[in-house]
């Protein structure tokens, strides 16, 4: 009688274990909480992803750099004209240089908010953008180190 109590004790005791780890884990999978795997998540990233930049990225691939993601830092002798592409940054770090434009406009001093035009003076360690890729940028009066985030070509 005995033993047949304990048998009853240990299967209610397991029994109401299981209910316990059910009704604590249960909430966990429902339409508030679902349990979802990784390439389920993934692919609903990726879907939004396409809606926003026309499906340029995805999370299986490399993300492409948009205009530069980084400054790169560049070195541009004496006469050495640096240009930029359209929405380009450009900061003097040392050395000196004019701005160069070859058509209307100016190039955008973010830091002052001035608009720089042909001939002013680049001040050292302010971000320059350049509206436009149509020839602007810096000419170096003296031996040069920029940091340049975006599309740029030096003419000698």
């Amino acid at each position: 009688m005995k033993r047949k109590f304990l048998v009853g004790l240990e299967v209610f005791a397991a029994t109401a274990i299981a209910f316990a780890a059910v009704t604590a884990f249960g909430a966990a999978g429902t339409e508030e909480d679902p349990l979802v795997s990784k390439s389920y998540v993934d692919d609903k990233i990726n879907q939004v992803l396409e809606i926003v930049n026309g499906g340029s990225v995805s999370l299986d691939g490399t993300v492409p750099a948009v205009g530069g993601a980084s400054y790169e830092p560049v070195y541009a002798s004496v006469g050495d004209v640096v240009l930029g592409g359209e929405g380009t940054e450009l900061i003097l770090r040392s050395g000196k240089g004019n701005i160069y434009i070859t058509g209307v406009d100016g190039i955008v001093d973010a830091t002052t908010g001035q608009n720089l035009v042909n001939g002013h003076e680049a001040a050292k360690d302010h971000i320059m953008i350049v509206p436009r890729g149509d020839g602007r940028g810096v000419k170096v009066t003296e031996a040069a180190w920029f940091l340049i985030k975006g599309e740029y070509t030096i003419q000698k």
